[in-house]
């Protein structure tokens, strides 16, 4: 049996030391293997939940910089001189390194506080085809309903491949052994400071969203950063929102072995410990949305995108909505589905801003937030709310 390693007030044993759990993780069970009793011990339980994640997915991550510096590059109007479009550089600056990023944001003319959505992406916005047009799509619906729409290049924080330690933040972390996954969720963090410092965001309805492997990291954001108002991962698939043991039959299971193969730099090297002994796992998507609880929670996915396993998802947000309802917080976990396939399009982002809408201003929405795609499926959980 190999030893566990402590990692800050808690100690993780490595995978083959771990039982086989039969269904779900129990979110309730707590570091000495008892379960919670009360409302009032989620707050050390969360803090034990989150190292666990830390430990076995994301990697150990550092604090925010105090300090960083930022410069605007350009400015424009938008949208007929409706809105304003802005590209700034933060400079990073630690143990001699120096790392740049750059966000760009499009937000109403007058220059105020207001609401705002931040993206992790691998591109700006743009007019043509693909995710840079859509977002420009999205930012002038943002626009006409009083948001800030920002972008931040995620390639700059972290390159996405396989060897990227010598580039991005990492080399200013040495110490840390974050994902590029959490490297991206991190970004997030330092963008809203950002867009605090230039007196641009209303600090108290901040959402984080990103697509696909950008919606992991969202998910991360959401985890880490008690000031996201509501985490909007849009069809993040395994590492995300979706499960890492529960697929539709007939479907390409998303398992372990392919971010092995494929996307090894995305989580800390612990976390292919679990490659073939997914049901060890002592967490899923559902413990992490649990996180999230009680702020708000929205996960926009397409019906037909399986590789990022909407049957999962459906199943693990399920789930969540025990810790949901259990804190107090019904209905701040949405879902929202569409036909289509794999991208983060009008469709989802006028989801998200009516989303938003009812969180913030109590705006009732069009659409239903908890219509379930697989409303006939069973839920693998063995355990209930304290």
């Amino acid at each position: 049996m190999a030893t566990p390693v402590q990692a800050g007030a808690f100690r993780f044993p490595p995978a083959s030391d771990l039982p086989v759990q039969e269904g779900m993780a129990d979110p309730f069970v707590g570091p000495d293997g008892t379960r919670l009793t009360s409302r009032g011990q989620w707050s050390k339980q969360r803090e034990y939940l989150k190292a666990m994640l830390a430990h076995y997915l994301y990697g150990s991550t550092p604090a925010r910089p105090r300090q960083f510096g930022l410069k605007r590059a350009w400015s424009m109007p938008a949208f007929d001189g409706a809105a304003s479009q802005e590209r700034y550089a933060i400079i990073l600056e630690r143990n001699g390194k120096r790392a740049t990023f750059h966000f760009e944001c499009i937000r109403p003319a007058a220059r105020a506080r207001m609401p705002v959505i931040v993206k992790n992406c691998s591109t700006f916005f743009a007019p043509g085809k693909g995710a840079a047009a859509s977002d420009t799509v999205a930012a002038r619906h943002a626009v006409q309903r009083g948001y800030l729409l920002c972008k931040f290049q995620r390639n700059e924080v972290a390159l996405d491949r396989a060897n990227n330690r010598e580039g991005g933040v990492f080399p200013l972390y040495p110490e840390h052994d974050w994902g590029t996954i959490a490297a991206w969720a991190w970004a997030h963090g330092v963008v809203i400071d950002a867009l605090d410092r230039l007196e641009l965001a209303d600090m108290s309805r901040i959402v984080v969203t990103g697509h696909s492997r950008g919606g992991k990291a969202a998910l991360c954001a959401g985890i880490y950063d008690e000031r996201v108002a509501i985490t909007a991962p849009n069809s993040s698939g395994t590492g995300g929102t979706g499960s890492l043991r529960y697929f539709e039959k007939g479907q390409r299971p998303q398992r372990l072995i392919l971010h092995k193969r494929q996307f090894p730099h995305w989580w800390v090297g612990r976390h292919f410990e679990f490659d073939g002994k997914e049901d060890r796992l002592p967490f899923d998507a559902h413990t992490a949305k649990a996180l999230v609880a009680p702020r708000a929670l929205l996960n926009a996915h397409a019906r037909q995108d399986y590789w990022a396993n909407p049957y999962g998802t459906e199943l693990t947000a399920r789930a969540a909505d025990v810790v949901f309802e259990w804190l107090g917080a019904k209905g701040k976990q949405g879902l929202h589905w569409r036909d289509g396939g794999h991208a983060q399009g009008e469709e989802d982002w006028l989801a998200l801003l009516d989303f938003a809408d009812q969180q913030f201003f109590g705006k009732k929405p069009a659409r239903s937030f908890s219509t379930l795609a697989y409303p006939d499926a069973a839920v693998p959980v063995r355990w209930t709310a304290p």
